[in-house]
């Protein structure tokens, strides 16, 4: 059986649940518009969230946006507020399988994430300090599933790509991280997480 020198975890839908449609709903409150104007106005940019993904933006020019596109100003703190709501529980049947997890190997995370929710995790989500690395499109200037993120990992860690177990719950992702040799799967529950490791003898 191959050596895994390193388990890699996306964050969202994997360890934590993540709702996007409550920024949606926290910035309606606050504007007055319906959540669903909300999300079509927001979500006709594009540009802007995969910019502030790789902190192309920062948090204050983030919020001047939002106001922009919802047609009024909207101080920073509120906005961080509402990106914070998407973030959930975590997903306590993965997490709590990470302290057992390094008794056998090393264990990193891998998100697409941004320096709001960032912080957040970092500060409420006991969870993120059993990882012997952290990877985050916002620290690494890039995203998932461009190649050019998973070759940094890569470089990194100094391992090759085939030494790394990797979980995502997005497909796009996951074939991305597969073309690049990394041995990748598609999480959709925790079965699926427990057969990947114990396909390579980690569980």
């Amino acid at each position: 059986m191959k050596r895994i020198d390193w388990v890699i975890f996306d964050l969202g839908g994997v360890l934590l649940e993540v709702d996007q449609g409550k920024i949606f709903d926290r910035l309606g409150s606050v504007t007055g518009l319906a959540p669903e104007v909300v999300a079509e106005r927001l979500m006709a940019a594009p540009e802007m969230w995969h910019a502030f993904t790789i902190s192309e933006v920062t948090p204050s020019q983030l919020s001047r946006r939002v106001g922009e596109l919802l047609g009024t100003q909207i101080d920073e703190s509120v906005v961080i507020q509402a990106f914070n709501a998407e973030l959930g529980p975590e997903i306590s049947s993965s997490t709590t399988i990470l302290p057992a997890l390094r008794t056998r190997t090393q264990v990193g995370c891998l998100s697409n994430t941004n320096s709001i929710h960032w912080d957040e995790l970092l500060r409420s989500y006991a969870f993120m300090s059993e990882f012997d690395r952290r990877f985050a499109s916002q620290l690494l200037g890039c995203a998932k599933p461009g190649r050019d993120i998973y070759e940094k990992v890569i470089g990194l860690l100094r391992v090759k790509p085939q030494d790394v177990l990797f979980f995502d719950d997005r497909e796009e992702n996951v074939v991305a991280a597969r073309q690049l040799g990394w041995n990748a799967r598609l999480y959709t529950s925790f079965e699926s997480l427990e057969s990947g490791l114990r396909h390579f003898s980690l569980l």
